[in-house]
């Protein structure tokens, strides 16, 4: 699970750096925003958040809570842009782009309590037996 933790970062890391290079999001048929700010905002978060997952890998069992709340984060993010692209008109590409997301937060909310021998809850609310 640790592998799969720092991996998750690693793919973090790597989106963040697709949101900077230019033409990289155009490939994926998003509409891109003319101002380069609302790129620039979701990669230095997805690029934080790809440095926090790597250093959460290396002791899983006291840094679960900050992945299972990254898990959180990656689920709002699906629900949010499964609207966007289902509702708002965006397209089902935004749809396609998100469903990674929610695998990894599953996988995290399935993994992560088998590996440590813990409940979801105790995981989420860093309460320890």
């Amino acid at each position: 699970m640790k592998t799969f933790v720092f991996l998750s970062g690693i793919i973090n890391l790597l989106t963040g750096i697709i949101f900077i290079i230019p033409g990289t999001l155009q490939m994926s048929g998003l509409q891109i925003p003319e101002n380069h700010f609302w790129l620039l905002f979701p990669a230095i978060f997805i690029f934080f958040l790809g440095i926090i997952l790597i250093y959460c890998s290396r002791d899983l069992q006291s840094r679960a809570p900050i992945v299972f709340w990254d898990g959180m984060s990656r689920v709002a993010a699906f629900l949010v842009f499964s609207w966007f692209g289902l509702f708002a008109g965006m397209g089902i590409n935004m749809v396609l782009l998100a469903v990674p997301d929610l695998i990894i937060a599953i996988i995290y909310f399935v993994g992560i309590p088998r590996v440590l021998g813990r409940d979801f809850l105790s995981i989420l609310f860093d309460r320890h037996n």
